[in-house]
């Protein structure tokens, strides 16, 4: 017996009328939804028909977006908002509808931005096993790197990413090229769309990014759309965000579909304006977008924000100190009560300064009563103990103020470690974040030194600019491997830097030269330099060796110990990492001029015979940070 499938079926009751109407299962519109496999005339309805049925059934996200920018700063939402912002801001625009509040979830989300903010993630390439030269390149890839987000200021805008991440959820960079130039974009998450389905367990396959531009601006970057662009229909009144706007502004859609498996011919990018569309293959196995989540949903693409989390205890909040100020409004002050039937003048009853109250019979008695129960104070203040619980903030992280009883240098760096460990994936998230902005913008400088042959950036060194070609480096990914540092994982402030690093050289883990190149204090950095310029000389003139064959002999004015110790490391460990035996054979050239000259310097040192003894040398003087050891005295 066949199934009955009851989808298929028309209900009705008992007098005819439908009370539920039969599923449509036939595939007739099914090829709107697979808008890559259109052809390219066709290919713009597809899109704008996808766009516009995933936007219909993400009403709930876009009125949550809407709701956390509101929470966080009461600020507008440009794109893709639609009543649900309209709404939000008529009621917002009223400024009798403000009242007092405390801002639970903009202190939350700004605490935790400038703690993100205190390491700069730098991305390096390590090789495993690889040879020198290859070593070499993976060097200077890193400095390239380094470089390129210098030069586009990308650790601002990952903070910037962060922040929207922390509110809404999700943070995007966009990684694209333009005039031969790797550019980074900061995209809000307002903008792209993707199917909630298809990305419950995995990730999607198609992205659309709808934006609002300028349409002579649209004419400048699609020239080809000309005529789609100039009969396009300006943006609705709910698109650019329920607000007037002044600019001619269109709706520009750009979609991507990743190829569904790794021989498949079905990746394309597409840009859509109107009922044009320009479209081109897409080989990549990725979308253009580095995404960045504050916290990572069991189901689903998008994440979820602070003011998702908090937004039941911050409206609590808001409803408590709504009372709290209607009460002082309404009880705020003294009251007078006068016996029915005392002959008491009302006129009297005032705030003048000495006056006098006439009455016969009872005296009137002016009383204060409590304007708020005290509980309801200890119930705002609990709500926001348990908010900065929730978020894992300390009363020292949001306040500035250490808990009592934490006075000493290593129980700050103890209280501070525990609240880092509660942020280890935070902190991780964000290191992946940059890493793929770094493994996106590497690709699109492969394809445009492949198309043009050249590729150049600046790295900033701490004394001179360095100039980094790609045409030296040119490695594949699978020469190397990309991992994060952290700029420095020393303390901030000088007390807890100078107890770190004094720990350090005591337990004999770094020496007193290392100790005084980690202080780095600005108030010192020319005496620093001074100290530092022997070594900084040395390990440059080593390095030159062992990278670009650049020999240079040893001179009398070296700090000829330092350099025979520094020789040795390096050669050893050029040695392990398999360097061209020519270039270990400068470093034992250097070496043995070295000793040359350090035999010269202990015979000028030895006594001439019938020389006058001389007295016995005073003793080096300590300091205080390493005892014992000579060589620390403050300049």
């Amino acid at each position: 017996m066949a199934k009955i499938e009851r989808s298929g079926m028309t209900q009705r009751d008992s007098k005819g009328n439908v009370i539920r109407q039969a599923r449509d299962n036939s595939t007739e519109n099914e090829a709107n939804f697979r808008w890559w496999k259109l052809p390219e005339k066709e290919m713009a309805n597809g899109i704008n028909a996808t766009v516009k049925f995933i936007s219909g059934h993400q009403g709930s996200r876009l009125e949550q977006l809407t709701v956390s920018t509101r929470l966080y700063g009461s600020t507008s939402v440009y794109n893709l908002m639609g009543t649900a912002f309209t709404r939000a801001a008529s009621v917002n625009s009223n400024p009798s509808s403000q009242r007092m509040s405390f801002n639970l979830i903009e202190s939350c989300v700004d605490t935790l931005e400038s703690k993100m903010a205190k390491n700069k993630v730098i991305p390096t390439y390590v090789t495993s096993g690889g040879v020198w030269d290859v070593q070499k390149k993976a060097k200077d890839l890193t400095k390239f790197t380094q470089g390129l987000f210098y030069g586009e200021n990308v650790h601002k805008k990952t903070i910037e990413c962060w922040g929207d991440a922390a509110v809404w959820g999700d943070g995007f960079i966009y990684i694209y090229e333009d005039n031969d130039k790797v550019c980074f974009e900061r995209t809000f998450p307002h903008e792209l769309l993707v199917d909630m389905v298809e990305s419950l367990t995995s990730e999607p396959k198609q992205l659309h990014r709808v934006k609002i531009m300028d349409r002579d601006i649209a004419y400048e970057l699609f020239p080809d759309l000309a005529d789609a662009i100039s009969q396009v229909s300006p943006a609705t009144y709910q698109e650019i965000g329920g607000q007037g706007t002044a600019v001619d502004m269109i709706t520009v859609i750009e979609s991507w579909h990743l190829r569904s498996g790794p021989d498949a011919k079905d990746g394309v990018r597409a840009i859509t304006i109107g009922d044009g569309v320009l479209c081109e293959d897409y080989d990549k196995d990725y979308f253009p977008f580095a995404h960045l989540r504050y916290a990572r949903r069991k189901l689903g693409w998008y994440g979820q924000g602070i003011p998702e989390r908090l937004q039941i205890i911050q409206g609590e909040i808001n409803r408590c100190m709504i009372l709290k100020q209607r009460s002082l409004w309404m009880q705020g002050s003294f009251k007078i009560l006068c016996e029915n039937g005392s002959k008491v003048v009302s006129q009297h009853l005032n705030n003048e300064v000495g006056a006098i109250v006439h009455y016969t019979g009872t005296a009137p008695q002016y009383i204060t009563p409590p304007a708020t129960n005290p509980e309801l104070q200890q119930w705002v203040d609990t709500l926001i103990s348990y908010g900065y619980q929730q978020e894992g903030l300390s009363k020292m992280a949001t306040t500035g103020e250490a808990p009592m009883g934490v006075e000493s240098g290593k129980a700050m760096r103890t209280l501070m470690q525990v609240s880092d460990d509660r942020f280890l994936f935070m902190q991780q998230e964000l290191e992946d974040f940059s890493l793929e902005i770094a493994r996106q913008a590497i690709n699109v400088v492969k394809d445009i030194y492949a198309r043009t042959g050249k590729y150049e950036v600046i790295f900033p060194t701490t004394n001179f600019m360095e100039t980094v070609d790609w045409g030296s480096i040119d490695l594949e990914e699978d020469q190397y491997v990309l991992k994060a540092y952290p700029t420095s994982s020393l303390s901030d402030d000088l007390a807890g830097r100078l107890s770190e690093i004094q720990e350090l050289a005591q337990a004999g883990m770094i020496s007193p030269r290392t100790a005084r190149r980690l202080m780095d204090m600005p108030d010192v950095e020319m005496n620093d330099n001074l100290s530092n310029a022997a070594e900084d000389l040395l390990h440059k003139i080593i390095q030159d060796m062992l990278d670009d064959g650049k020999y240079r002999a040893p001179e009398p004015f070296f700090d000829l110990t330092l350099a025979k110790q520094l020789v040795n490391e390096y050669y050893n460990y050029a040695d392990l990492m398999n360097a061209p035996t020519s270039r270990l054979n400068l470093l034992q050239r250097f070496d043995s001029q070295l000793n040359d000259l350090m035999g010269i310097a202990q015979q000028a040192l030895q006594p001439q015979p019938g020389a006058m003894p001389q007295a016995a040398p005073t003793a080096q003087p300590t300091s205080n940070l390493i005892p014992n050891v000579p060589g620390m005295s403050p300049q």
